[in-house]
């Protein structure tokens, strides 16, 4: 049997792994470049932490995991900065960051060394622009301008969250699906982990954050080379929309977040003026199945908000489950993608909302959440049988369904929805003073 992926990512390329190894055929179409080909400081990425379920996936092919967890670094907690001190809040279990560029890199240089044609065919700058269930073809645009069409025994659209095949089953198909920003925009940012010099150096096995007010945050990862990674978030208007020089984003740091100031190159400084604003989308469908033959994964099928870093996890995860359904029925695609529907639907549904709600925007909030990961903690090692722990520690330290977790932390994402929807009517508020 031929399974036809479109979307060279994570999820794509990790099911092309365990596909491959049920000695189906594969092949691969990606709309970007072959990332082989590309220098991987002059491609746009963000750092990835892999957490229990992520790494559960990519431990199902000998070997995978190691591969690259060699590109990584463990983080063992996360470290709160503010100007009054920092607060380390430590982890049950390491998670793995890498950067999402690596991670694809390694994931389809594993795969290469393993298969080659006819086993395993990919083509990279293929845009998907047409489906045809009935003839079960997929068509494709180069950036040539060729025109050609495949045909599948098996489609999957893993194409990420501007996912071109579920447009196209939304478009002729019927498929029911929903798209929405994320409140957040997004600059990507790299500091210096450490500057001997001045006598500064950021814990290397932890995650740094800090919360600036005003509706800011930035969140860093460790990668090796003793960099920090991570995105400048702001909900409300770019606070460096209006600055012209370098100087002005330096002094807008020693103002506001000190700590990471003595860190940030002129260089790095003079790229955050130029850097593009990311905006990204979540995406809610009703199934991630057509048919017998055609299903969506990853973010095609259920993207969210990377606030607390399950986007990637919950694709990978994915693919075990897949993977699972696949030994249960025996390969018979049409049980295995309606029961993957049916189980998956609802914790994707789930997961929307803890991503959305879990962590506070406003300040205020911020003390209770930490008290509650706290105690949390203390309950359930004290009382296991009797207290759950905290929202943040069921999500990332467990396999515990998404549904099963929203359900257990309804109180606290109710209370952090209504946070954020006051804090959204002041911005919006504050919008319109603005522009009148």
């Amino acid at each position: 049997m031929k399974a036809t992926i479109v979307g060279a990512g994570p999820a794509g390329l990790l099911l092309a792994h365990y596909l491959l190894a049920r000695d189906y055929r594969v092949e691969i179409y990606d709309r970007r470049p072959d990332p082989r080909t590309i220098d991987l400081d002059q491609r746009r990425s963000f750092p990835i932490s892999l957490q229990e379920r992520g790494r559960s996936a990519l431990k199902g092919i000998p070997g995978l995991e190691d591969a690259i967890a060699s590109h990584s670094v463990f983080c063992k907690g996360t470290v709160m900065h503010s100007k009054k001190g920092d607060r380390d809040i430590p982890r049950k279990n390491e998670v793995m960051t890498v950067d999402r560029n690596q991670l694809v890199l390694t994931l389809l240089e594993q795969l290469t060394a393993k298969y080659a044609q006819p086993e395993l065919t990919i083509r990279f700058d293929c845009v998907c622009d047409r489906i045809d269930d009935q003839q079960q073809t997929v068509g494709f645009q180069t950036a040539e301008g060729e025109d050609f069409s495949v045909r599948y025994d098996r489609l999957i659209g893993a194409d990420g969250a501007r996912s071109q095949v579920r447009d196209q089953l939304s478009t002729r198909y019927g498929l029911s699906s929903e798209l929405n920003y994320v409140p957040d925009a997004y600059k990507s940012i790299f500091l210096a982990r450490k500057k001997p010099e001045q006598g500064v150096e950021f814990a290397p096995d932890r995650i740094h954050a800090t919360n600036l007010g005003k509706d800011c945050r930035i969140i860093l990862a460790p990668l090796p080379g003793d960099v920090l990674h991570g995105a400048f978030i702001f909900a409300g208007p770019n606070p460096l929309a209006t600055f012209t020089t370098k100087e002005e984003v330096l002094d807008y740091f020693e103002t506001n977040i000190p700590t990471f100031r003595s860190v940030l190159s002129t260089e790095e400084a003079e790229a955050l003026l130029q850097r593009p604003t990311a905006r990204l989308l979540t995406v809610k469908c009703e199934q991630f199945h057509y048919g017998d033959r055609i299903l969506l994964i990853g973010d095609a099928a259920h993207a969210v908000s990377p606030s607390i870093g399950q986007g990637c996890n919950s694709a990978l995860q994915d693919i075990a489950i897949i993977n699972r359904l696949l030994d249960r029925y025996q390969d018979d695609w049409a049980q295995a993608i309606a029961q993957f529907s049916k189980e998956r639907v609802t914790d994707a549904h789930a997961l929307i909302a803890l991503s959305d709600y879990s962590f506070p925007r406003s300040k205020r909030l911020i003390p209770e959440f930490l008290l509650r990961l706290k105690l949390g903690r203390k309950l359930n090692r004290w009382f296991p049988q009797w207290f759950k722990p905290f929202v943040f520690d069921l999500v990332l330290d467990s396999d515990m369904s998404y549904s099963e977790i929203l359900e257990l932390s309804q109180g606290w994402i109710n209370k952090v929805k209504r946070s954020n929807e006051r804090l959204n009517q002041r911005l919006a508020f504050s919008n319109e003073g603005a522009t009148d």
